[in-house]
């Protein structure tokens, strides 16, 4: 890497010492031979280990590190990080953009350091709704045929018929009309299901009903089968499932939750399920994670518990956003999906 030139944004001609990249159509960046490079910070614990290859192989021009060891903070110029440690982003002084690696900003939002007046912006990528779309379909297909019913009697040596009912007596309801929400309502609908959607703005959709609101949030749960949570975590959606909204849903109903695990009162869940009022809840995130092993989720045999896999980001269809985001903003232009603090999404 040691080669690669340092990149300083230039309108106008370049002279023999000097190549042109092209960025935008009105702005061109100029290469410095013999200068330190610009870096772009890459962390991340959790995401697919092709990403600092890809961000690399999608701009040669930079220097992609995963550590800042051994580089002066000044040289940073983009972070593309998920969970990073608070803190770690506070020391770079020419930092243009941060890159978050994922839909959601909670953890990002929560980093009392973080550098003031630079752009976050969140990952919209099809790769990671598809995904997304797939386990919310499957779970809640294995939810409407009562696939948990039919292992029980199987560990039970029981034969039990279950009748299969058609798709169009179940009403899904999916809790919050994002990028996700909404490719997983669509999905749900052309399956068959009976939709219905809750977002805090309104959002008109042809094919589902839709609610928006505090004062429509009681009659949108009392209609669900299965509720999908897809909520950013927010002030006030923190602890939003607690034992009020649970005691109000429909008797018998599921839950899927694929968004943040601080979304639910878990001793409100867990009495739930206990009581009959849930039948059942598959559950990806948790507020700890990785779960303990002595977690009363793992043996409740009315939960089923996948670690925090429903989807991911993939770099085969989200490097051109990070790609374009870091050119733009390096650009003097607005990123792409920003984050506003404000609203925590």
């Amino acid at each position: 890497m040691g080669g690669l030139a340092g990149v300083f944004l230039t309108p106008g001609p370049v002279n023999e010492n000097r190549v042109r990249i092209a960025f935008q159509p009105d702005y061109m960046a100029t290469v410095m031979t013999g200068s330190r490079p610009q870096v772009i910070l890459f962390h991340s614990e959790a995401s697919d280990p092709r990403w600092p290859d890809a961000i690399q192989r999608a701009l040669p021009e930079f220097e992609v590190r995963r550590t800042l060891d051994g580089i002066p903070p000044e040289d940073v110029v983009a972070a593309v990080v998920w969970k990073h440690p608070s803190g770690m982003l506070e020391s770079l002084s020419n930092l243009r953009l941060i890159q978050v690696l994922g839909a959601g900003v909670d953890h990002f939002l929560a980093d009392p350091r973080l550098p003031r007046g630079v752009p976050i912006a969140r990952l919209v990528d099809p790769g990671l709704a598809a995904r997304m779309t797939e386990y919310v379909l499957l779970q809640t297909l294995a939810l409407h045929r009562r696939l948990d019913e039919t292992a029980k009697a199987q560990r039970e040596r029981r034969w039990t018929f279950i009748h299969p009912a058609p798709p169009e007596r179940c009403c899904v309801g999916v809790l919050g009309l994002g990028q996700l929400g909404l490719s997983c309502a669509s999905t749900l609908s052309a399956f068959g299901f009976k939709v219905v959607g809750w977002s805090r703005s309104r959002k008109h959709r042809p094919k589902f009903d839709t609610y928006a609101g505090q004062d429509e949030l009681a009659e949108f749960r009392r209609r669900c089968d299965v509720l999908v949570l897809l909520l950013p975590l927010t002030a006030q959606t923190c602890g939003l499932v607690d034992a009020g909204f649970l005691e109000d849903i429909r008797e018998g109903a599921t839950l899927i939750n694929v968004a943040r695990g601080a979304l639910i009162d878990e001793a409100a869940l867990i009495a739930a399920l206990d009581g009959g009022r849930l039948r059942h809840a598959v559950l990806d995130v948790f507020q700890q994670e990785p779960l303990p092993a002595d977690h009363p989720f793992w043996a409740h045999p009315r939960i089923t518990v996948t670690p925090h896999n429903s989807s991911a980001t993939n770099p085969d269809t989200a490097i051109g956003q990070i790609t374009e985001n870091i050119r733009r903003a390096l650009s003097g232009l607005a990123p792409l999906h920003v984050v506003d603090p404000r609203a925590g999404y």
